[in-house]
């Protein structure tokens, strides 16, 4: 493994870890690293499998632990961690991070996965039980299947796109500023 790659996954461990900033204040929801870290991936990555792997599987694993520890009232029995809707947004994110080339397509990019993510992860909650996404029927909130049930399921959600937005930003710009800054330092960095 080359020291970029360790830097690297350096940089994706301490996003992780800070999805769980999460537990400290619930007020804090949607307040998270992972889009942020599936841009960076998807530009630093060596090739788009590698982005794509280094978008999902911190994922993965730190939906294992918030499902099965944190939160396992929401799920029968024993969680997988698998949620397809979510892990495609994520590799889709990374395939954008990917096209990253300067400062205007940074702060695109970050706007397109910020909102793109609110658009579609609330569209997988709206249609929950009609695509089998979603939380055991007891906890789940069912939308009404038509626009107006649409319309209050992205109503619904909007408190929750704040933190997103401020979180998107502020990751995105001290996982991508931090690299640069110690690649510019290391020569072994540079690709």
């Amino acid at each position: 493994m080359t020291k970029r790659t360790m830097v690297l996954l350096g940089f994706l461990a301490l996003a992780v870890a800070s999805r769980f900033l999460i537990l400290l204040n619930p007020s804090w929801a949607n307040f998270s690293p992972v889009s942020s870290m599936a841009l960076f991936a998807g530009t630093y990555a060596l090739n788009q499998r590698q982005a794509i792997l280094w978008s999902i599987l911190p994922i993965w694993i730190s939906n294992l632990i918030l499902n099965n520890v944190v939160y396992p009232q929401y799920f029968d029995g024993f969680s997988f961690g698998i949620d397809f809707v979510h892990l495609s947004i994520f590799a889709g994110i990374a395939f954008i991070g990917s096209r990253i080339s300067s400062i205007s397509s940074f702060v695109g990019a970050n706007i397109i996965s910020v909102l793109g993510f609110f658009i579609l992860s609330n569209l997988a909650v709206w249609a929950g039980d009609a695509i089998g996404y979603g939380f055991k029927v007891g906890n789940a909130v069912v939308y009404a299947k038509d626009f107006s049930g649409l319309m209050t399921c992205y109503a619904a959600a909007l408190p929750f796109l704040k933190n997103a937005i401020v979180s998107q930003f502020l990751f995105s710009t001290v996982l991508f500023g931090g690299f640069e800054l110690v690649k510019n330092k290391v020569p072994a960095l540079q690709r």
